[in-house]
């Protein structure tokens, strides 16, 4: 049987199944799957087409495709809303998929929480600090340039400057718990 019989060979001759090759290695986007058709020089309106009976039978969901990876990089990798929706827009997702997406796994006020668990995976842990002396021991000097790394690391992680600002000077714990309930006693 020569190499132009395989069924293989058959498949990727057509711009559906080019894609369906594409989809089988990894999920992609629309946008995705449309510029690697074309740069395979499939026709315009070929790449349309397979993209049509793509979405038809579900292959190709942008909006299933955007929240499970706004999910899996703000759970796993505790990365923040806006590196998450960087990299949605790398991926060509539409821009309202996109916002939606992190809209979801970051409601209001989720992004102080997220960033305080961040902070908390980005510390070195207490128990390597307890063995120099005192929890209060490290200088004045080196404690801001730790807070400043923290806070640099947490904002190239995605977080607003605002959520990392908070976690980096709740010390892990919430504000609102470090706050005298009642300032008058």
């Amino acid at each position: 049987m020569s190499r132009a019989a395989t069924p293989s060979s058959r498949r990727s001759t057509t711009a559906w199944g080019a894609a369906i090759g594409l989809l089988e290695r990894r999920d992609l986007s629309e946008g995705e799957v449309r510029r690697k058709l074309l740069a395979r020089d499939f026709g315009e309106s070929e790449v349309e087409e397979a993209i049509s009976r793509l979405r038809e039978r579900r292959y190709l969901d942008d909006g299933s495709l955007a929240q499970a990876v706004a999910r899996t990089r703000a759970r796993t990798k505790h990365q923040g809303p806006l590196k998450i929706r960087a990299h949605l827009r790398r991926r060509q997702i539409p821009e309202e998929l996109a916002l939606e997406a992190v809209r979801a796994e970051f409601p209001e006020g989720a992004e102080n929480e997220r960033a305080l668990m961040a902070r908390r995976r980005l510390e070195p842990s207490a128990a390597g600090d307890s063995a120099t002396g005192s929890a209060g021991a490290e200088p004045d000097g080196d404690r801001r340039k730790a807070a400043a790394r923290l806070f640099r690391r947490l904002v190239s992680r995605g977080y607003s400057r605002e959520a990392a600002r908070h976690a980096v000077l709740s010390g892990g714990h919430a504000l609102q718990e470090q706050r005298d309930p009642d300032p008058e006693t």
